[in-house]
């Protein structure tokens, strides 16, 4: 394959792994082998949906030097150690997939796999957790590569490493990888609760009971739309539904009443934009394994690096006080309202969209651990660092 094909395959693939919901944000990367010598790879901290082929950096597989202005992906020391480990390896992509990231965070060496996942072997190795973009990461990447039987690593507490002798192959290995985690964790469940069958709420208050040591049963009245809002001058933009309403700050009610049916908690919007003027989006999210945590009335603190870069080093559960909720985005970008779901924030819509997604895929790696007996967060001092290095970095060169 030419430069110039290789970097447009990546291209294509890099909105591909967006849209096939693999990777929340500009999180995960793309490359494609272009030499025994060289590959490409997407850019750090770039949209994919902005990416030009003359976007693609071109990266020495021995030394991983570039040339040029446009900095590669930081994790290119990943797709390096596949390509020096496999000849026949021509594309890898580094996902952050929900289950197989979900997995990452069990006490174990290896997922063992079940079913037909011909691209995976008997189990797929976990490497042991280095800080994104770190030699200690490769290092560790490489040491489970070595003990890889199919086309799927997965990283501890960070998510998974697939590749193939093509594109193709390598979504193929992360479509069967998800699933083999996914069944993974359901086979678990029917196994310590003697269930016939799965249930996906059931086995969430399962776990969380088991690791509550009290029963936690989902108060789910949800929203009878779905509820998000954006700034305005004065005031903001709710979206109930399909409906729009343009609110002035504090001017909710018309006879008594809360305006045109909303919910009470359009107050918590309007106090959380009134007390922080770099917060200009809000999504209420209510998922089942969000409503579930919400329900158990826990802090949950990160067991996957996104969570602690995009959420924060711990997201309470709180009363729906609208006061207090606007409080707590003074350290974090999500609270779970209590049997209520949670409500992410950020400066766009696409950080607060990214927020809803990392406290999503957080709840259910917590529900896996709970299920397997073990949840072992990221320690806090790295919390905090990852944190940091994502509100200095990372997150303006995804503005750019």
């Amino acid at each position: 394959m030419t430069s110039e094909e290789a970097r447009q395959t990546v291209v294509t693939a890099g909105r591909k792994l967006l849209k096939s919901g693999l990777v929340a944000r500009t999180w995960g990367n793309v490359s494609c082998r272009i030499s025994n010598s060289s590959f490409v790879i997407t850019p750090s901290g770039r949209d994919y949906l902005s990416l030009s082929p003359e976007d693609i950096v071109e990266v020495s597989v021995s030394d991983l030097s570039y040339s040029g202005n446009i900095m590669p992906s930081s994790e290119r020391g990943v797709h390096a150690e596949v390509y020096k480990r496999y000849p026949e390896i021509n594309f890898v992509i580094h996902t952050h997939q929900d289950y197989a990231s979900a997995a990452s965070v069990l006490d174990a060496d290896a997922i063992p796999v079940s079913g037909n996942h011909p691209l995976l072997g008997a189990d797929v190795p976990c490497a042991a957790y280095g800080s994104p973009g770190t030699r200690r990461l490769s290092r560790n990447v490489a040491a489970a590569l070595s003990r890889a039987e199919g086309k799927a690593v997965i990283m501890k507490n960070h998510g998974a490493l697939c590749f193939g002798r093509n594109c193709d192959e390598a979504f193929a290995a992360a479509a069967e990888l998800e699933n083999a985690c996914r069944e993974y964790l359901e086979n678990r469940y029917l196994t310590v609760s003697g269930k016939p069958a799965v249930d996906t709420l059931h086995m969430a208050e399962f776990a969380l009971s088991e690791f509550t040591g009290e029963p936690v049963k989902v108060c789910r009245p949800g929203l009878p739309f779905p509820l998000e809002s954006e700034r305005i001058e004065g005031g903001f933009r709710l979206r109930a539904g399909n409906e729009l309403f343009d609110i002035i700050h504090d001017e909710f009610f018309d006879g008594g009443t809360l305006l045109k049916g909303l919910p009470e908690v359009v107050k918590i919007h309007n106090e959380i934009y009134k007390k922080h003027k770099g917060i200009n989006s809000i999504i209420h999210a209510d998922t089942t394994f969000i409503s579930a945590v919400s329900s158990a009335g826990i802090v949950l603190r990160p067991l996957l690096d996104d969570f602690a870069q995009i959420a924060g080093p711990a997201v309470i559960t709180t009363a729906p006080d609208p006061e207090t909720v606007a409080s707590a985005f003074n350290r974090a970008s999500a609270v779970f309202l209590r049997n209520n779901g949670a409500i992410c924030c950020g400066p766009t819509r696409n950080d607060a969209a990214a927020a809803a997604a990392v406290v999503e895929k957080n709840c259910l790696a917590f529900i896996f651990a709970a299920l397997f007996g073990k949840v072992k967060y990221i320690n806090p001092l790295e919390s905090m660092m990852l944190r940091d290095g994502y509100l200095r970095k990372y997150s303006k060169r995804a503005y750019k």
